[in-house]
């Protein structure tokens, strides 16, 4: 089966539409990005949180290291700036292994008890498949996020892999 996209592709692709729904963030304030919205985690800010908070958890699996989080809500940071410069330093990470990774890691099976489960569940599955999950799992709540800001009256940023391939800028592109 062919792949849609390479993890190291992928994990660029995610780090840049990250970079853009921060941007849009920014122009919210600390007040809009708290409030509850009904959303699965409350809010923007809890929904960014959790999309972090997945990351460290694959990001353990991945180094081999125990899982350190036992729910899938936690608030790792309630300042919205230390959220931002953490979720990008994570996003470097995975650049920088998905660019790393060969093929036999690739094909290689990661073994891990699922967190937050009210029963025990064990997955063993390619590394490239739980690194799709993980990226998949980014791109399903940034559209959560994203549905949240036009509900704030602001626009939200594209973010469609075809403006990343062919490298638009905007007004939510980084500046830092």
């Amino acid at each position: 089966m062919a792949e849609l996209l390479d993890v190291e592709t992928a994990a660029r692709y995610n780090a840049w539409a990250n970079i853009r729904i921060y941007n849009a963030l920014r122009k919210l304030s600390d007040q809009e990005r708290k409030q509850d919205r009904k959303a699965f985690f409350r809010s923007i800010h809890n929904t960014m949180n959790h999309v972090l908070l997945a990351d460290l958890i694959y990001r353990e699996r991945l180094e081999r290291k125990p899982t350190t989080y036992t729910t899938l809500d936690e608030v790792l940071h309630d300042d919205f700036d230390a959220l931002v410069a953490a979720h990008r330093a994570n996003d470097v990470w995975y650049s920088d292994f998905c660019a790393r990774m060969t093929q036999d890691e690739l094909d290689a099976n990661l073994t891990f008890t699922a967190v937050g489960m009210d029963q025990e569940e064990i997955f063993s599955l390619p590394k490239k498949l739980c690194l799709t999950n993980l990226f998949q799992h980014q791109i399903h709540h940034r559209g959560q996020v994203h549905q949240m800001i036009s509900e704030t009256g602001h626009y939200p940023p594209p973010v469609d892999v075809v403006k990343f391939g062919r490298g638009d800028t905007d007004q939510w592109s980084d500046t830092a």
